[in-house]
């Protein structure tokens, strides 16, 4: 059972992310170690970015605390991702913004051909980058809520 959730839609503008860092730290600060809280704001600017510079039409966050672990996904209408998510070096500005979520994810993947992201932090974990999991039979089922 899920004890807590957010929904929302992200404007289609630059002040998208930021907005959408505020609504989650709104929603889950009085309920998340500061670290989760950071490691989950993170992500999910990350995600709304890469939809607001990378996809089309609306942009949609979900967040979930259930028991102690966080799932979420970011949804657009954009045409989808490639297959391997690309390796940038330290100087390059942009294009990490997977990896990061990745690194901070206890698991997260991508639904095939479209511009949906999925993720989960476990609780109390420190993750180990994960690769994304292609499909949507990879999301977890809580997320089908």
């Amino acid at each position: 059972m899920v004890t807590d959730e957010l929904m929302f839609e992200v404007p289609r503008h630059e002040s998208g992310p930021a907005l959408a860092r505020t609504r989650v730290r709104e929603a889950f600060a009085d309920r998340l170690t500061l670290r989760r809280l950071e490691d989950l704001l993170v992500i999910v600017s990350e995600l709304s970015t890469n939809a607001l510079l990378h996809g089309r039409g609306e942009i949609s966050v979900r967040v979930q605390l259930d028991g102690g672990v966080l799932r979420g996904e970011v949804i657009d209408q954009g045409g989808g991702f490639e297959r391997k998510v690309q390796t940038r070096g330290v100087d390059a500005l942009g294009g990490n913004g997977l990896r990061i979520v990745g690194t901070l994810s206890r698991q997260w993947g991508i639904h095939d051909g479209s511009s949906h992201v999925w993720f989960e932090l476990a609780p109390g974990e420190e993750p180990e980058p994960a690769e994304p999991r292609l499909g949507p039979e990879e999301r977890p089922e809580a997320l089908d809520d």
